[in-house]
C-alpha cells in the first residue's frame, strides 16, 4: 500500500511534548483523554501493558524504524478500529509516540496525518501477535 507522507515538523518545548505537524498543534490534554479513556485500560496509564498486552513505555517508537512497523501503530484493532476520527488517532499516535517512547523514536519522526491513518486503518491487522513478532525480529536485525 503506498501513501504519501508529508515532511512535518517535530518541536519539543521544554518538558512537554508539544508536535506541531500541519501547522496545527496537539491538544496534548485531549490525546491525554483519548489515550485514558481508549487505550489505558490495556496498556495501563504508563504504558507498560499488562498480560498479554504489549509494553509501549521506552519501547513504542522502535516500531518506527521500518515502514511495516509505522504501519502496524496504525493497523491494529486498537487503532484501526477505535471511535477516534482519522485525524484525532493521528493525534493520539503523534502524542504517544514521544511521550511513551521516549528514546527509542527516531529523531527524524515524521508524524502520522490525518490522511495516512485513514488509509491504513482501512486494513486492519488480524494476526497481531505473529505479526508483531515478525516486525520485532526485522527490528532487531537492524540494531548493530
Amino acid at each position: 500500500m503506498r501513501f504519501i507522507v508529508t515532511r512535518l515538523v517535530v518541536l519539543l518545548l521544554g518538558m512537554a511534548t508539544t508536535l506541531v505537524y500541519a501547522a496545527e498543534p496537539i491538544n496534548e490534554r485531549r490525546a491525554l483523554f483519548n489515550y485514558q479513556i481508549l487505550c489505558q485500560g490495556c496498556h495501563v496509564g504508563d504504558g507498560r501493558g499488562g498480560k498479554g498486552v504489549p509494553n509501549m513505555k521506552g519501547l513504542v517508537g522502535q516500531f518506527l524504524k521500518i515502514s511495516k512497523g509505522r504501519e502496524y501503530l496504525v493497523r491494529v484493532p486498537g487503532s484501526a478500529n477505535s471511535a477516534l476520527n482519522s485525524r484525532e488517532l493521528a493525534e493520539l499516535l503523534n502524542w504517544m509516540i514521544p511521550f511513551f517512547g521516549k528514546d527509542s523514536a527516531p529523531k527524524e519522526f515524521k508524524p502520522y496525518t490525518e490522511q495516512e491513518v485513514q488509509i491504513l486503518r482501512e486494513n486492519p491487522l488480524m494476526e497481531v501477535v505473529e505479526y508483531r513478532a515478525k516486525l520485532m525480529k526485522e527490528i532487531l536485525l537492524l540494531e548493530p
